[in-house]
């Protein structure tokens, strides 16, 4: 199993059911020939209605994710009851997008053998490495993150009818928080901003991280003043007791090297208090960006 995508096997399986590729990363081979036919069977049957999506099956302790592409083709991944689908939907649809690519004249062919998808392995690898990396970035979004726009990334995005189309019919209303990142707001100023509440803005830049429409950052604020103005300049601007102890022992830890969150933790407040004490200091707060993870994600196609 591969860590916490807690992915087991990953299948292909072209038309009429038959598996042309099958990888386990147990070792163990728990997708078999009678559950291809059945899924064959089954998406077969759904494409006569038009429906071509996503689709599962679910079992104890195991789910079976699986899409079919072009040329009939089926891919299918068998995970742990609990994995992170929403990211290992990508990852079958990124997987099924490049076997296409790769193998195409070998599809087309009338006899296929395994052998001739084994170089397939390292893309497996490649695409597990990366999606475990977004997984950290996706599972610490929180309010006072800020999203920043991938602009070629997005124009693919937009391309894609399928995935677009994903996109607006989940989230109603998500042009709206495309619009509205701009590179400085937080999730919590975007909410704010379209009308939405935070948990929900959180789902959509979820969602546009794992497509690489966006990059995600931590605020790190980094108070200016030095230690002969700082009480004078917070006696100035009239800050309630609290909130004048409260700056008193952040000014040291606002650096700029350390997030809002972290900041926060280490003196027992919450970070809304913090962030809303910081907003008072005005232009004697930096608003330094630290991308989550530290990733550097090059852009892929959507």
């Amino acid at each position: 199993m591969s860590g916490r995508l807690k992915v087991q096997e990953f299948m292909v399986i072209a038309g009429g059911g038959v598996p042309v590729f099958h990888y386990s990363f147990t070792g163990a081979r728990r997708l078999n020939e009678l559950l291809s036919g059945f899924l064959s069977a089954i998406t077969s049957f759904a494409s006569e209605f038009g429906e071509r999506s996503v689709q599962s099956l679910s079992f104890k302790g195991s789910e079976i994710l699986y899409e079919q592409a072009g040329k009939n083709v089926l891919f299918v991944l068998l995970v742990d009851s609990g994995a992170p689908v929403h990211i290992l939907r990508a990852i079958l649809r990124d997987l099924g997008r490049k076997f296409l690519m790769r193998y195409e004249d070998v599809l087309d062919s009338p006899v296929m053998i395994e052998e001739a998808f084994s170089d397939f392995e390292t893309e497996i690898h490649r695409a597990v490495n990366y999606y475990e990396g977004l997984l950290l970035v996706t599972s610490n979004l929180g309010p006072f993150v800020v999203p920043v726009v991938n602009r070629e990334a997005l124009t693919l995005f937009q391309e894609s009818a399928e995935l677009i189309d994903e996109f607006h019919r989940t989230f109603p209303g998500g042009g709206r928080v495309i619009d509205a990142i701009d590179g400085e707001r937080t999730l919590k100023d975007i909410a704010s901003h379209v009308g939405m509440d935070v948990d929900t803005i959180m789902k959509v830049v979820e969602f546009l991280a794992i497509w690489g429409v966006v990059d995600v950052y931590r605020l790190c604020p980094s108070i200016r003043q030095g230690d002969e103005r700082f009480d004078a300049f917070l006696d100035l601007i009239g800050l309630r007791e609290r909130e004048y102890r409260l700056l008193k022992r952040a000014r040291m830890l606002c650096n700029g090297s350390r997030s809002l969150e972290a900041v926060s933790n280490k003196l027992g407040v919450q970070p809304e208090e913090l962030y809303s004490v910081l907003l008072k200091l005005g232009d004697e707060v930096e608003w330094k960006k630290m991308e989550i993870g530290g990733m550097s994600r090059p852009t892929r196609p959507v």
